[in-house]
């Protein structure tokens, strides 16, 4: 039995990231303010603008998204007329998602406050640091991909 049970679970590296990803979000949605997206939504414009026009499933692969949380920031995608959903012609049980120009600009456009948050998240880090740090994360994404819940899946 420990002594400090809050202070020893307050530096496990789980709760760490977990304090890490909620700063994340708080910049994020302060930095991107005035183009009203979230990250969430900000990924999956930058999918689709890589992709192209994939179904939902497939690009809940690509971003590590539930069928239900795509679905979601989809239709809030799709009501600012920032993407299109249609059925697939060739999978009439699935949708296709289209980024609209309008999508592509505001994507564009939040681009270089997306990549103030990044600087923001890092300032307190030196640049060796931050690359180590960018790094590590990478490596503990990569290899505990298959634990994940909803796990990366590059399909499609």
């Amino acid at each position: 039995m420990t002594a400090a049970p809050f202070s020893e679970a307050s530096s496990f590296p789980g709760n760490l990231l977990r304090r890490c990803h909620q700063i994340s979000v708080a910049i994020f949605l302060r930095k991107c303010e005035a183009y009203h997206l979230t990250q969430l939504q900000y990924i999956i414009l930058c999918a689709l603008e890589e992709h192209g026009a994939i179904d939902q499933i497939t690009l809940g692969g690509h971003t590590a998204l539930d069928r239900n949380t795509v679905a979601v920031v989809v239709r809030k995608l799709e009501e600012r007329g920032l993407v299109t959903r249609h059925r697939n012609p060739e999978d009439r049980r699935s949708m296709l998602v289209t980024l609209m120009e309008a999508g592509r600009q505001l994507r564009r456009a939040a681009e270089p406050s997306v990549a103030e948050v990044q600087e923001e998240i890092l300032a307190p880090l030196e640049a060796d640091e931050r690359e180590t740090l960018c790094r590590l994360l990478q490596t503990l994404a990569d290899e505990n991909n298959h634990l994940s819940r909803v796990p990366v899946r590059n399909i499609g």
